[in-house]
């Protein structure tokens, strides 16, 4: 069996890989980025994305300008990225808490997460017994007027 010290130094290894590989995808120059990119379905499965940016239609001198490769995005100059590094990390942190996104985006890291909270030593019987006096203390609260 391994050590819980094995096991989260390997978890914070695969942690910061699928951090740096979510920042790749999410503020990489790719149409899905760009701010200006407009995503619609079309007939089918398909969906093509617009530009938006009124520099380039009023360059191209229409009212259409699509945008679906991602050559498109590395060479357009006005390509602004909608999302931030923060707000990834945000969201992956979000992903990482919810054992259900978590174990569908990440399964590896899920699967460490929960061997990992083995080793912790609250167990389940204490956590509820942690819930129960919150929720009766609340009642208490509730009903002898000491809201604040």
């Amino acid at each position: 069996m391994r050590k819980k010290e094995e096991v989260l130094e390997k978890f914070h290894e695969l942690r910061v890989l699928k951090l740096r590989e979510r920042k790749e995808r999410f503020l990489g120059r790719y149409p899905r980025n760009c701010f200006f990119n407009c995503r619609l379905r079309v007939k089918g499965n398909s969906v093509i994305g617009f530009c938006q940016s009124p520099v380039i239609l009023q360059a191209l001198g229409s009212r259409l300008a699509i945008c679906n490769e991602d050559d498109n995005a590395k060479k357009c100059r006005v390509f602004q990225c909608k999302n931030t590094e923060e707000r990834v990390e945000k969201e992956f942190d979000e992903i990482l808490r919810s054992p259900a996104r978590c174990g569908q985006e990440y399964s590896k890291l899920a699967m460490l997460i929960w061997f990992l909270q083995d080793f912790s030593p609250i167990t389940r019987t204490k956590r509820f017994g942690c819930v129960l006096l919150d929720i009766l203390k609340s009642i208490c609260r509730l009903f002898s007027f000491k809201w604040w």
